[in-house]
Formats: C-alpha cells, sequence, structure tokens
C-alpha cells in the first residue's frame, strides 16, 4: 500500500507533466528568484497534548507581496504550503504541494505524558486541485506522511475569500480536515504500552476538524513585505476524548519580514557551469539518534519494544562519514551515488527485564548490543530547469539498505538478531540556488519504499546546505541531515520491527571536476 500510494502520486504528477510538459518548462525556467523577498518567518501555535508547551519555530521563507489566489506562478507557496502548480485558463488550479508537520508530545521533558512514545516531526506532501472562478476559492488537497509511521493521509478542503489592497492582501479563510483514523490514531491514539491505570488504551478513529483564520501582506517598502497569519481550530470529539488531548481548541499564528536585495546571481548571467561535470562530496554528520527494535521469538510470542538509546545504553549521538558523488551527462541529465554506514556497540546493566527473540533476560543482567545501519544510493536524475541562478530536478533510482541488531548477555554464546537488507525504490526532489559572492543553497529529498515479501516500510532522507566556493574546483559548507526508517520484518526466524531516526549537524568539502 505504502508504495502504491507513491506510485499513484507519481503518476498523477508524470501524466499531467506529459501533457503541459513544454509549457510548464518554459514558465519555470523563465522564473527568476530574485522576483521574491528573502526573509524569516515565526510561528507559534498552540499544542493538544496534557502538559506540552506551544510549538515554536523560525524558518526562512521566499515572499512576495502578491497572494498567490491573484498569480499563476508555478512557484506555489501558501501558508505552511510550499510546492509547484498549473493554473488553467479558466482557473483551474493542480499541483503537487509539501509542508512540515511540526506536531509532538514533547514526551521526553512532559511529565504529564511520562511513558508516551513522542510523535515525531515529518515532511507531509500530496496532490492539490483547486477552482478560483469565483469571489471565493476552493482549494482541495490531500497528504501522506512521507517517513509513514502511520500509513494515514488528511485531506483538506478550504473556502477562502482573497481581497486585494493597494499594498497587499487580506484573505479569510475556512478549512474542513479529515484524518484518517490511522493517521488520528497515530497521533492521539494510546497504545497498550503506553496504558497506565489513568491513561487507558485508545483508539479515536477517524476525525474532521474545522479551521477558521486569516491571512495577510503588507508591502511597508518596495523592498520590505510584512505577512501574517492567525487562526483556531476546533478539535473533533474523537481527539478530544483521547487521554493526551487537554485542549478542545488550538489558536496558530505567524508573523514574517522578508527583504528584496537581490541576493542571487542573475538568471541570465550565463551557466558558468560545465556540461560534464564531477562532483565529490565528503561530509561529516554528528547526528541524535532515536532507535526502538522489536525482536518476536519464534513461536510468534510477541517481544518488548526496546528503546536502545536509553534502555540500553547505545550511543545517541555519533559522529560519522558520508560520501555523495554527481556525475553529469549533458546539461540536464545526471547519475548520483551516495553511502552511508553508521555502527554502535554498547554494555550495559539492565534496569527491567527484557524479552527479545527466544530470550529473556531479568533486571541486573549485563547486555551486549551492536547495532549496524547502511544505506547505498543509486539513482538517475533530470533537472526540470538549470540556469546560472537555480536548479530544480527530480530523480528515480534504487537504493541497498541494511540494518541489524544483536543482543546478548555477556560471555554467553547466544546472540538474538535481528536484520534486514533489500533494494528500494527510490525517488526524489533536489534544488539549488546561487547566492552573489560564491554561495550555493541547496536542498535534497528523498523517499524510499519498500512494500513485498517479508518487508514492509518506508525511509525518508532529507538535506539542506549552504556552500562557499573557492575558486572553481573546492567548496566548504555546512548543513543539516535527516534520515527516518520504519520497518517491519516478516520471515522465518526472524520476525520484529525497527524505528530509527538519525539528524544532526554536518560540515562538507565538495570537489568539481
Amino acid at each position: 500500500m505504502r508504495l502504491a500510494k507513491t506510485l499513484s502520486v507519481l503518476s498523477l504528477l508524470l501524466t499531467s507533466y506529459g501533457a503541459l510538459a513544454e509549457s510548464a518548462l518554459d514558465s519555470f525556467r523563465n522564473q527568476d528568484l530574485n522576483d521574491y523577498a528573502l526573509g524569516l518567518a515565526f510561528t507559534v501555535a498552540q499544542n493538544p497534548y496534557i502538559g506540552a508547551s506551544p510549538t515554536t519555530v523560525i524558518y526562512p521563507i521566499l515572499a512576495t507581496v502578491e497572494h498567490s489566489s491573484f498569480t499563476r506562478s508555478r512557484l506555489l507557496i501558501r501558508g505552511e504550503n510550499i510546492g509547484v502548480r498549473f493554473v488553467t485558463d479558466n482557473d483551474w488550479e493542480f499541483g503537487l504541494v509539501g509542508r512540515v508537520q511540526t506536531l509532538g508530545t514533547g514526551a521526553g521533558d512532559n511529565a504529564d505524558l511520562q511513558g508516551v512514545r513522542d510523535r515525531g516531526w515529518a515532511i507531509e506532501s500530496g496532490p492539490l486541485i483547486g477552482w478560483r472562478g469565483s469571489p471565493v476559492h476552493l482549494q482541495l488537497r490531500s497528504y501522506w506522511e512521507l517517513p509513514n509511521r502511520h500509513s494515514g493521509a488528511t485531506t483538506e478542503l478550504e473556502f477562502s475569500y482573497p481581497q486585494h489592497l493597494d499594498r497587499g492582501f487580506i484573505v479569510p479563510a475556512v478549512r474542513i480536515s479529515y484524518l484518517s483514523d490511522a493517521y488520528n490514531g497515530y497521533y492521539f491514539g494510546v497504545t497498550d504500552q503506553e496504558s497506565t491505570a489513568s491513561r487507558p488504551v485508545y483508539q479515536p478513529g477517524s476525525a474532521t476538524n474545522i479551521w477558521a483564520g486569516v491571512s495577510f501582506g503588507y508591502e511597508l517598502t518596495p523592498d520590505w513585505l510584512l505577512r501574517g497569519s492567525i487562526g483556531l481550530e476546533q478539535l473533533d470529539d474523537s481527539i478530544q476524548d483521547s487521554p493526551l488531548v487537554g485542549r478542545d481548541r488550538l489558536w496558530s499564528a505567524s508573523i514574517a519580514i522578508a527583504h528584496k536585495a537581490n541576493l542571487f546571481v542573475p538568471r541570465d548571467a550565463g551557466s558558468g557551469q560545465k556540461e560534464r561535470e564531477f562532483e565529490i562530496r565528503m561530509s561529516t554528520l554528528n547526528g541524535a539518534i532515536d532507535t526502538r527494535v522489536t525482536r518476536d521469538s519464534d513461536d510468534g510470542q510477541p517481544g518488548d519494544a526496546v528503546d536502545l538509546e536509553n534502555f540500553l545504553a547505545s550511543a545517541d549521538r555519533k559522529t560519522v562519514t558520508q560520501f555523495d558523488g554527481i556525475l553529469r551527462m549533458g546539461y540536464y541529465h545526471r547519475i548520483e551515488v551516495g553511502a552511508f554506514r553508521l555502527t554502535r556497540n554498547a554494555s550495559t546493566a539492565i534496569q527491567d527485564d527484557l524479552s527479545f527473540g527466544d530470550q529473556n533476560y531479568p533486571a541486573g543482567t549485563l547486555i551486549q548490543s551492536e547495532v549496524k545501519t547502511g544505506l547505498i544510493r543509486l539513482a538517475y536524475a533530470y533537472s526540470l530547469l538549470r540556469d546560472s541562478q537555480k536548479e530544480l530536478g527530480v530523480s528515480a533510482g534504487l537504493s541497498y539498505f541494511s540494518f541489524e541488531t544483536s543482543i546478548s548477555e555477556a560471555g554467553s554464546p547466544d546472540i538474538e538478531r535481528l536484520s534486514a537488507s533489500a533494494p528500494l525504490p527510490t525517488f526524489g526532489v533536489f534544488a539549488t540556488a546561487l547566492i552573489k559572492g560564491k554561495w550555493q543553497l541547496s536542498a535534497d529529498a528523498k523517499v524510499f519504499a519498500l512494500d513485498f515479501d517479508r518487508y514492509d516500510g518506508f525511509m525518508s532522507y532529507a538535506s539542506v546546505g549552504l556552500e562557499r566556493k573557492f575558486g572553481d574546483i573546492v567548496g566548504v559548507g555546512v548543513g543539516y541531515d535527516f534520515y527516518s526508517l520504519n520497518l517491519s520484518v516478516n520471515k522465518l526466524g526472524d520476525t520484529g520491527a525497527f524505528d530509527f531516526v538519525y539528524q544532526g549537524p554536518k560540515l562538507f568539502v565538495n570537489l568539481s571536476f
């Protein structure tokens, strides 16, 4: 199902692209980033969980004084969504959008939710269709969570009434959100392992929330823009009834200021790039690690979900080296390769009983553990646009991943293992923007889907980087990488599940030939 969902979205995009390829590409390639203002946005949103503080996020933005309701720009930036779209002559709108889901329990620092597993941030993406042929605009969007922890989805129907002002806009809107039972269960359900006497097991089913709010934009000067929004969301009864939730409605607000400073290299300055080019990047990542593993016994008895960092004292942060390479073949085509490997060993006396595979270890047992994670990527990539200012493209290929956890009592020859390795179909998007002064901003996101034979899972990778070129060959930069793997294994003598997240800052050196 996960792979089918991914392929269905890609099929929709490819079908639309085939029909509108030439005009869409021409429009994209004529886009000038210097038409946008670059700034910072500050968002604060009330958290529904008991004892949780409001979520605050600061992030960079691209903005214009025109709201997307009044333009036909292929690049869509609206609220929390960013994506691409096509607007027809009769005011129909088709596209693909993504957003960052920041809903989380903060369970690690929340005394009211001790024993509850945190719900992690994620990237959500999916198609949209809209109609803006009347004063009230309609837009229908669906999202799937790329880490795919729950196989659920959300769908939103938004009604907006855009009003154009002399130096900006104001847009009141109402949004109806449908959360599938799997999605709602992941964020607001209580599992057997999380339940207590005061926190019973709970499965909420699907939910429908209603949000109302207003967004605005104002041109302070020809070069400075102010944007913001405020809203209130009414939660469905099934969410309010969750033992994890302490509110029936949520407020949110954002404010952003952006400056149009012509930071980017002119679009028509000439490519300045070789048509055949080879790049090698060596990165040093210092990442935080969060790993949970379950290994069932051979007779089907479920094992304990083991938090390797907290329960088995496995390192929760480690520095590793990552390799990436790009071989360009012509102006718009390239081959990408990458490799990543992480190994950890630990030894600790466990504080509680542990059931892992066919072994039961009582509290106080000295346990030795080893965890290995690896990924090798190979993909073909096509640049939808590429000029002296920017590059945007898509990729598809295969990646080979491996994951193995072994646990044993110190000095014992009996070792319990859970391992998995398989090729994964890989799909991705990438983008770069060249800033004046030999600076380059880049972003890359990839999705690895697996749903066949003995394995069922999903892996995602995202990376951002800021690089400074020194001459034509050497570049040095900083960035941030994120890996997430959620995998179920069901094979003879080796049944269980992995849940792995590795994320953190990086330093890198890039060599171009």
